[in-house]
């Protein structure tokens, strides 16, 4: 057995499981709980105003109120400028969150699902990376990730860390980015003919739908604890990605792509971070090409625009 693999949780075929879901009002959190329903599994969650992962007091309490069978942590300070210029929140969130986390649900027994991100890398290759591909951030925010993965493990050996890259979903994206990749572009299309978007980074974007729905999958597989790439096959670069976005929503806008070095000031981002799902294709679990996820997503705010039209 790989030394970073061990014996995990699932879920049983009786679906008696209980999934606690924390940021559930997240773009990957809301779709966990939408598709594990759909699913039939008993799933509940919590928010970001009722549960702080950086207390072991709001942690304990919220789990111990849930009585999940398995939680599964969504919760991130994601925002990637942004953990330059609060490191110490990044890391509380990031790595401290992780391991109270940890630390309680295996005090329990209970297993413990933790996402990951492609910024653990320093993209400095050109092949998708898999799990056992050497970690190498170039960021705080990837530090801080990847600092919670290794707390993650070290405290719940059964754990499951997944990675994913370039998550998108929701019908207003994500509260602390203020949207996502997609919807910018869209927005951008209705004011400009032209539209700049970097060019030199390569990435799996991936809906966070097809994630949920990889994610749950994979439990039912009962796997074992350790880390786990699911993220969209194929990849591209941001700008292909939004000259995809344009043309299947029929915008006239053109995208003029721009190197940037995989620079934004003094930040630094990989620039080539594409995952291979390895561990999980072997387990049978293979997410959409990243193409039919977005054609997924865009059907998708579409009916909720219409639906949205027609309660007005």
């Amino acid at each position: 057995m790989h030394p970073d693999v061990r014996e995990g949780c699932g879920l049983a075929p009786d679906g008696d499981v209980r999934i606690l879901v924390l940021g559930q009002t997240g773009q990957l959190g809301a779709e966990l709980l939408t598709v594990g329903r759909r699913r039939g599994l008993k799933v509940s969650g919590f928010g970001h105003d009722q549960i702080d992962v950086t207390s072991s007091a709001s942690v304990e309490a919220a789990i111990d109120l849930a009585a999940g069978d398995v939680v599964i942590n969504t919760t991130a300070f994601h925002v990637v400028p942004e953990c330059e210029h609060r490191p110490e929140l990044a890391l509380a969130v990031n790595a401290a969150g992780v391991q109270i986390l940890a630390r309680h649900c295996h005090r329990l027994g209970i297993g413990l699902v933790t996402f990951s991100t492609d910024y653990v890398f320093d993209g400095r290759t050109r092949d998708p990376y898999d799990e056992d591909a050497a970690p190498h951030p170039l960021q705080t925010y990837g530090l801080s990730k990847l600092a919670g993965e290794h707390l993650c493990r070290l405290y719940h050996p059964d754990s499951l860390v997944i990675r994913s890259c370039g998550v998108y979903g929701g019908a207003t994206g994500s509260r602390a980015k203020q949207g996502n990749f997609v919807l910018s572009i869209l927005r951008a299309s209705e004011s400009k003919s032209e539209i700049e978007v970097s060019s030199e980074q390569i990435v799996n974007p991936t809906w966070a739908r097809d994630l949920a729905e990889a994610t749950l999958e994979l439990l039912t597989r009962r796997p074992a604890g350790g880390i786990y790439h699911l993220a969209a096959e194929g990849h591209c670069s941001w700008a292909e990605f939004a000259a995809e976005i344009l043309a299947l929503a029929g915008r006239a806008a053109r995208v003029v792509p721009v190197d940037q070095g995989g620079r934004s000031g003094d930040l630094r981002r990989p620039l080539f971070s594409a995952l291979d799902n390895r561990r999980a294709r072997a387990l049978g679990v293979v997410l959409p090409h990243w193409k039919e996820g977005l054609k997924g997503y865009l059907a998708d705010i579409g009916r909720a625009a219409d639906a949205s039209s027609a309660r007005a």
